[in-house]
């Protein structure tokens, strides 16, 4: 088994954001990634302990490794650019929103499993669960920089909108860990 070269990736993914549709060239880039998740885990190491690594960032793109621990149940948020999402490991269910005046309602559910490449657009509004007792590992496309780029997420009680922090969701990944996931 080879080993996944994450700078090789990155450059595919790069020269695939020069495509007349960026999103589906960077799809079957992390179409061909994902089908082999023993490759993406000898360059990643096991998922176990959560993370948010970046691969690359700039203007025009940002590449993520991410590891969901068990249990995790993030509020809702848009990116406000599109999103592709390689499942190498585990389990990722995402409940997809529309905009209701401030807040948000739910319009529908999508599952990825390991080798699934989940998109999502420019408008997209999600939040993402780990319902399992096992780790996610993804790798994350974003067509944009994902961290100069305002948006909001929702609160998960009050439905009330205010602006993205990254540190939210790491407080959250960071609970969820502590309390031992599902079923904890």
């Amino acid at each position: 088994m080879s080993t996944f070269d994450v700078d090789g990736f990155v450059e595919e993914c790069r020269t695939a954001r020069l495509d007349h549709s960026p999103q589906l060239a960077v799809r079957d880039v992390v179409g061909r990634a994902v089908s082999n998740p023993g490759s993406l885990e000898a360059a990643f190491g096991p998922a176990a302990g959560w993370r948010i690594e970046k691969l690359y960032n700039d203007a025009e793109m940002t590449i993520m490794h991410f590891v969901w621990p068990p249990g995790v149940d993030l509020f809702p948020h848009e990116h406000k650019m599109w999103s592709t999402v390689g499942i190498y490991g585990g389990i990722e269910d995402n409940t997809l929103y529309r905009r209701d005046g401030e807040g948000v309602v739910v319009s529908g559910h999508r599952r990825g499993e390991v080798g699934d490449v989940l998109l999502l657009g420019v408008d997209g509004i999600h939040s993402v669960q780990n319902p399992t007792r096992q780790w996610t590992a993804a790798i994350h496309v974003y067509g944009s920089d994902f961290f100069d780029h305002p948006r909001l997420q929702w609160d998960k009680e009050t439905g009330e909108p205010e602006p993205f922090d990254l540190a939210n969701a790491k407080r959250e990944l960071e609970a969820t860990e502590a309390r031992g996931g599902p079923d904890a």
